[in-house]
């Protein structure tokens, strides 16, 4: 069960740089729910390195083409799950895959194949990894094992976009599904569900980001925001809001927000740094995120 803190929206440190610079550019760090380990991936997202707090150390676990896009840990900060690709010409194949974080042991779940739309999320805590191909779920066994409190303390419903982009719902336990079109006409992109399994936070595709319970009610418009992932208290999100030139990022800030929309605060609040795709652990207050022109990945508490 996840450790589920009060976010003080207030108090925070300065932001501290892990690695990366213009020769050798990090990215799309990700922080472990635990709060102890950073994967993060290199230009063109080749690869997955894990560098560890305790002893600032890192390791490459993969150097496989795509694995850093999308990455996602396990409950239980031991594994990453990942779909990497190569190519057969322009041919473009993808596998499901599990990496192991402190030995780079992987274990591939599916064939490579030409059709994988979807990224693979993790469900029955790690037992269980799923995809969504035509509307329809893939499950596989990933042949890890949970104990009974961590499966007792694990929500049985998957989250998922569906092949037009929107938002679905599976209870487990009654086999029901349920498909939401928040806002009428538009497509749904980059969902994010709380801890508690309560809220889901996603974006419409050229508009604004929104909250709403994961039964489809109490929809929030936030405004513009991209990239959102929930916090460990299930009640605020961290997200970015980018400016660009229709080519090119020109500003871009970390922000913190309530569900409901309030609480609203600029945590970077810089004018010479391009700060994207943040992450938060869901103990220990911490956050990453990159800095665009810079290649390079930090991290920021929050007490």
């Amino acid at each position: 069960m996840f450790n589920l803190l009060l976010i003080n929206v207030v108090a925070q440190t300065l932001p501290i740089k892990i690695t990366g610079s213009v020769e050798d550019i990090c990215m799309n760090p990700t922080i472990s729910p635990n709060g102890e380990f950073v994967a993060f991936t290199k230009a063109g997202y080749q690869g997955i390195w894990i560098y560890k707090f305790s002893d600032n150390s890192i390791n490459q676990i993969t150097d496989e083409i795509a694995s850093g896009f999308a990455m996602q840990w396990s409950p239980d900060s031991k594994f990453i799950l990942s779909r990497p690709a190569y190519y057969d010409g322009p041919i473009r194949y993808n596998a499901v895959k599990i990496y192991n974080a402190e030995t780079a042991e992987a274990i591939q779940l599916t064939d490579y194949r030409t059709k994988m739309p979807s990224l693979p999320r993790w469900s029955n805590y790690n037992e269980n990894v799923f995809i969504v191909t035509n509307n329809q779920i893939e499950s596989f066994i990933t042949g890890l094992t949970a104990t009974t409190e961590q499966k007792q303390n694990t929500e049985q419903v998957l989250v998922y976009l569906t092949s037009d982009d929107r938002i679905g719902v599976k209870d487990l336990i009654s086999n029901t599904m349920k498909i939401f079109e928040p806002i009428p006409g538009k497509k749904c992109m980059n969902i994010s569900v709380s801890p508690d399994n309560q809220r889901i936070a996603f974006e419409i595709y050229g508009g604004n980001l929104y909250s709403m319970k994961i039964d489809g009610t109490e929809l929030i418009d936030l405004g513009k925001g991209y990239r959102a992932k929930w916090m460990s208290d299930s009640q605020h999100l961290i997200y970015m809001i980018t400016e660009d030139d229709g080519h090119q990022f020109t500003s871009s800030d970390i922000y913190i927000i309530k569900f409901d929309g309030t609480e609203k605060r600029n945590i970077t609040n810089t004018n010479d740094k391009i700060e994207l795709s943040p992450s938060a652990s869901f103990m220990n207050n911490k956050i990453v995120f990159e800095v665009f022109h810079e290649g390079s990945i930090y991290f920021m508490n929050l007490d």
